[in-house]
């Protein structure tokens, strides 16, 4: 049985902007006499490192990466790999990635869709220029979701059916009946508010130990692209 590979260490980034990431680590045997190269993996969730693969079979241990699209922390993990032979993930290192939105291009197709350009971000708050945050595209489009899912009905006064129960769901009891009933009144919500902008492919509702875990896959109407949302409800 081949000796295990030794894990990749010291996993740092440095944001380049337009989108592209420059990352480096170290390794504890020398890479070219032992053959090793590296897959890079990058995610927006710690808890779901190898969401996408950024890089393969890098024969190095430095590379820059691109094709971020929106402003937000990133987590890179990186995987040393000889033949078929893997190394544990290396430890996740975190990057903030920032964008300029002046400098975002849209596409023919989105360019077609009939939601606004840009609005206000959520949660609502201040930028460093003085003025109102805005945000556009897909994090525009996720405040949408998230504001929809965390306000009460009834908050809105001029629309009281708006909204959903999902904060109260900490005064009910963590069990099947709780997850089905939410995975319907979400997926109810989603069609009912933001069906001309999303059509909702699925809502699956986990439950750990005093959590209740909401993820939300959805096709995007203005590009026909799949994202995904979770969100984590704290229930005693």
């Amino acid at each position: 049985m081949p000796a295990p590979l030794s894990v990749a260490a010291g996993v740092q980034g440095r944001d380049l902007g337009n989108g592209k990431v420059a990352l480096n680590w170290t390794y504890p045997a020398d890479i070219i006499a032992q053959q090793i190269v590296f897959d890079v993996y990058s995610s927006a969730d710690p808890l779901d490192l190898f969401h996408t693969l950024r890089a393969t079979a890098v024969a190095d241990t430095n590379v820059t990466v691109s094709g971020f699209t929106e402003s937000a922390d990133q987590y890179f993990t990186v995987v040393a790999k000889r033949g078929d032979l893997q190394s544990l993930p290396s430890k996740a290192a975190r990057v903030s990635v920032k964008l300029d939105a002046a400098a975002v291009t849209l596409s023919p197709a989105r360019m077609s869709a009939a939601a606004p350009s840009s609005g206000l971000g959520f949660p609502f708050q201040i930028d460093g220029s003085g003025g109102v945050y805005a945000q556009a595209g897909d994090p525009l489009l996720r405040g949408k979701i998230l504001q929809l899912l965390l306000t009460s009905p009834g908050e809105r006064v001029n629309l009281p059916e708006y909204g959903t129960r999902l904060r109260d769901l900490v005064f009910d009891f963590n069990d099947d009946i709780l997850a089905a009933t939410t995975e319907f009144m979400v997926n109810r919500a989603l069609q009912n508010f933001l069906g001309d902008e999303i059509q909702v492919d699925k809502v699956q509702i986990g439950s750990q130990a005093g959590e209740l875990d909401v993820d939300i896959v959805y096709l995007k109407k203005a590009d026909l692209s799949r994202e995904r949302l979770r969100i984590g409800i704290p229930i005693p």
